[in-house]
């Protein structure tokens, strides 16, 4: 064979080898990587989203369950924000994004400093920029209201107690109001504004309205449940609760009970736990910078809004039955869920101290148990005291060791016991400079012996 042929045998040899290893290679590099990206995502931390809710809405509880059924179908921590948050640093840390429905205004604040998203819920807050909200039909919810007090009455006067004027949603609400009745000329209307915290005011309001027009009010529209039940106070003390139509703008357990008593004419079904469902949906959706389901828009003060329009339906006597049902079982499992929640928490809590008083009656028994070694070294000085007269000190030493023997199931199928005894003789050298030595100096060296030992720790 030639040198020639024998050399690009060589290269064509080389050649191979690299591709091959060059497969090897990457297909291991390949599984390395695919292996590595894998573990880290299994190894991210649970998603934080905090939500702050209006503490006065009465369907608060409902809202938090639609939440937290979602969130149970995956790895996300929803934190709560309440009065026990209030004082803290940094309430928000950790979030991913806050669900703002109301409650503390700050967290706006601390929100926009940490670049926290923001999503609103029922209502846009102000001075604020947000990346969507999650709403009701607002002007629908105002027409079916509406409706409902046509159909009972015909002419005459209806006071609207309207929710905060400074709401966009109340806003849409009151204009859904007057598309309707505006098509009946023998209907006027009477509006009465409340502010957050003025329902005392608005209750007075009221009041001193129908004393004012004796036998004239037909009707009184109610925007919030909180609104629905002062005018229900207030037509009740004034004996008019069956003279007078009273529709409510947001179905609650007690709205429904009234209903069902007869002195409530009509309600507003604003689906809570779909709030909380969709709420949850889109806080994420965002988290993830996926796009929005956005069926509408909502002009704010920084511009229009990504919107999803929850619908709305009207809750007359046809269908109170089913709605009751639906609003009581799911606020009942609510109810359930919270308490065993609390109790989940208590107990966690009190592991924490058991755990924490463990600790200390560990640190206490250590304690004792160094105290009675002291007192024991102390003894074995005083015993080691060698009495007059004594030639020879022998030492004996007796170990005894049991042994067993277990099967493939752990049964112990026989035992073996082996008793060693030794015998020693101290050194007369021993002796004699243990007799010369101080009476203290076997607690001096005692006290040596404990420090050289902490030396090497």
């Amino acid at each position: 064979m030639s040198k020639r042929v024998r050399l690009l045998l060589i290269v064509f040899s080389l050649c191979l080898s690299l591709i091959l290893t060059g497969c090897g290679l990457q297909g291991i590099l390949g599984k390395k990587n695919k292996i590595s990206s894998t573990s880290s995502e299994g190894a991210g931390s649970k998603t934080v989203i905090a939500v702050s809710l209006n503490e006065e809405d009465p369907n608060k509880l409902l809202i938090v369950k639609g939440i937290d059924d979602m969130a149970k179908k995956e790895s996300v921590q929803i934190k709560y924000m309440d009065q026990s948050e209030k004082g803290k640093e940094s309430p928000l840390k950790g979030a991913k994004i806050l669900i703002y429905q109301g409650g503390d205004e700050s967290l706006l604040k601390s929100a926009e400093k940490d670049k926290i998203p923001v999503l609103a819920l029922s209502q846009i807050p102000a001075g604020v920029k947000i990346e969507g909200i999650v709403t009701l039909n607002q002007e629908k919810a105002g027409e079916l209201m509406a409706q409902i007090m046509v159909s009972k009455v015909s002419e005459g006067q209806v006071v609207i107690l309207q929710g905060d004027p400074s709401e966009i949603g109340y806003q849409q609400r009151l204009a859904g109001n007057k598309a309707i009745f505006s098509k009946y000329p023998k209907i006027t209307t009477q509006t009465i504004v409340s502010t957050p915290g003025s329902e005392s005011v608005t209750k007075l309001g009221l009041a001193e309205f129908l004393a004012k027009n004796p036998g004239k009010v037909q009707g009184v529209l109610a925007h919030t449940e909180i609104l629905a039940a002062q005018a229900y106070g207030v037509l009740k003390q004034a004996q008019l609760d069956k003279k007078i139509s009273l529709v409510g703008g947001q179905a609650s357990v007690s709205s429904l009970e009234r209903m069902s008593s007869g002195a409530q004419v009509g309600d507003i079904d604003t689906s809570p736990y779909l709030q909380g469902v969709n709420a949850y949906q889109w806080a994420q959706k965002i988290v993830k910078k996926e796009s929005l389901d956005v069926n509408n828009t909502i002009t704010s003060e920084n511009g229009e809004v990504p919107a999803k329009i929850i619908q709305v339906k009207a809750v007359t006597p046809d269908n109170l039955a089913l709605i009751q049902k639906s609003y009581t079982l799911t606020m009942q499992s609510a109810e359930q869920d919270k308490k065993e929640k609390e109790k989940k928490d208590k107990k966690g809590d009190q592991a924490s101290k058991d755990q924490g008083t463990s600790q200390k009656d560990e640190s206490q028994a250590g304690d004792k148990q160094g105290s009675s070694s002291g007192g024991e070294k102390q003894a074995e000085g005083k015993t080691s005291t060698i009495p007059t007269g004594v030639q020879k000190v022998t030492e004996r030493i007796k170990t005894e060791t049991t042994r067993e023997y277990l099967d493939a199931q752990g049964k112990v199928v026989g035992t073996e016991k082996t008793v060693n005894e030794q015998v020693k003789t101290v050194p007369p050298e021993m002796l004699k400079q243990q007799a010369e030595q101080p009476k203290d100096a076997t607690k001096d060296q005692g006290g040596q012996g404990e420090k050289s030992t902490d030396t090497k720790k």
